[in-house]
């Protein structure tokens, strides 16, 4: 069935309508989450914090046609808020604990290599070549300026061949 429909009828209250939705994007709202978060539990829960919200607020959505946006876009502020509740307990513990201590490893892939950008490189990253979404597609999700996705997804690309280029000298 035809995304616009599904949503319609979800704004006007079919829960199976809502239901085939969340089913159609279970595997990119995953994907969003545990690169976020790296933490599977986490993800799960940040998952299912934001189709709570979507299920909500779905009467709010204006545009049919961005639903997945809206709800990447719901998505990745939940996974922010817990990240930024989760690195408040850490500097908690490292105050009581001590140092914290990181285990450097030589051989980076990709993967590993995106998760070390700064949050508003990695988020872009992740939208722009796992999920597919256009530049304009991202900068509506994020409210961010179509010229600065452009710049941050060029930064990022530097980053990760620089990066990249290190780890294949060491090897």
């Amino acid at each position: 069935m035809d995304e616009i429909k599904l949503v319609r009828k979800s704004k006007k209250g079919n829960n199976l309508a809502f239901s085939t939705l969340i089913k159609a994007y279970e595997k990119d709202l995953y994907k969003v989450a545990i690169t976020m978060t790296k933490n599977e539990e986490d993800a799960l829960d940040c998952i299912q914090e934001a189709i709570l919200q979507s299920y909500i607020s779905i009467k709010d959505l204006r545009q049919e046609e961005y639903f997945k946006t809206w709800l990447i876009k719901i998505l990745i502020n939940k996974c922010n808020a817990l990240l930024k509740k989760n690195k408040k307990i850490m500097n908690l513990d490292m105050e009581i604990t001590g140092e914290l201590k990181i285990e450097e490893s030589y051989k980076l892939d990709l993967k590993e290599s995106i998760n070390n950008l700064d949050s508003d490189l990695k988020i872009i990253v992740i939208l722009y070549y796992y999920e597919d979404m256009s530049i304009k597609d991202i900068s509506e999700s994020l409210n961010i300026p179509q010229g600065t996705i452009k710049s941050r997804l060029s930064r990022a690309r530097k980053k990760l061949k620089k990066i990249l280029s290190i780890n294949e000298e060491v090897l």
